[in-house]
C-alpha cells in the first residue's frame, strides 16, 4: 500500500513538490507538530465533536472534511500553503507516512493520536477486546459490544473500515 501511494504521488508534479518538500525530515516534524497542535487545540475538537456524528450517512464526509480543513490550517501556519492550494484533496499523513513508516522519531510524532482516537491501537489474535459501545443507526442508542454478541460459544467478526 505504501508503495502505491508513492508511485502515485510520483506521477502528479503538484504530489511531487509535497514529496520533495517532506524528504526534509525537519520539515515533516515541524509539520508534524504543528498539525498536533491545530487537531488538539480546544476550537478543532469542538469542531469535531459539533460536527461529527458517526450514525449519521454523511458522518464519515464531515469527519474528512474537517480533518483536511485542519490539515490545511496546519500546512498555512507552517508556511507551506502554496505547496498545497491547488490539491482538490491533500492529507498530511498521506504524504509523510509513505515516506517515514520505518522511522520511529516520526512514527512517535504521531503518538498522540491514540489519544484522540484509536487510530493506531490494535489487538493481537486471540486477546480479548475492549467493550466498547456500539451505536444504533436507528435509535442512535449505545449498545455494549458484550451484550451485542449473543452467540458466546462462537467469534465475533468485525468488519470496519479506516478513517482515511
Amino acid at each position: 500500500m505504501v508503495e502505491v501511494m508513492k508511485k502515485m504521488m510520483m506521477s502528479d508534479p503538484k504530489w511531487q513538490a509535497l514529496l520533495r518538500l517532506f524528504s526534509d525530515k525537519q520539515v515533516a516534524i515541524r509539520v508534524l507538530r504543528k498539525q498536533k497542535e491545530v487537531l488538539t487545540h480546544p476550537d478543532s475538537l469542538q469542531m469535531f465533536e459539533e460536527g461529527y456524528d458517526p450514525a449519521t450517512q454523511d458522518g464519515m464526509v464531515k469527519f474528512t472534511k474537517l480533518y483536511e480543513r485542519m490539515d490545511r490550517t496546519a500546512m498555512e501556519q507552517c508556511g507551506l500553503g502554496d505547496y498545497i492550494k491547488d490539491l482538490k484533496l491533500f492529507k498530511i499523513l498521506k504524504v509523510i507516512v509513505p515516506l517515514y513508516i520505518n522511522d520511529p522519531e516520526i512514527m512517535a510524532e504521531l503518538e498522540y493520536m491514540v489519544k484522540i482516537g484509536n487510530l493506531f491501537v490494535t489487538q493481537d489474535i486471540g486477546s480479548v477486546p475492549p467493550d466498547v459501545n456500539l451505536v444504533s443507526m436507528e435509535t442512535k442508542q449505545e449498545i455494549p459490544l458484550s451484550q451485542f454478541h449473543s452467540c458466546k460459544s462462537r467469534p465475533l467478526v468485525i468488519i470496519a473500515s479506516s478513517l482515511s
